[in-house]
């Protein structure tokens, strides 16, 4: 195999593994993300230092 065929198959492998991963963390990212807003999301930051 060449160099160059070597890197696109790792790259190959590492995206899979991110999107993997993301698809596995999806739903507690978006609970996360919910109640991040609740608690005032950027405009928060005064309150809670």
């Amino acid at each position: 195999m060449t160099g160059q065929r070597v890197l696109k198959t790792e790259a190959v492998v590492a995206g899979g593994l991110v999107v993997a991963l993301l698809l596995r963390e999806l739903p507690s990212l978006r609970r996360e993300a919910r109640i991040w807003r609740m608690a005032g999301g950027f405009r928060a930051g005064h309150r809670y230092p």
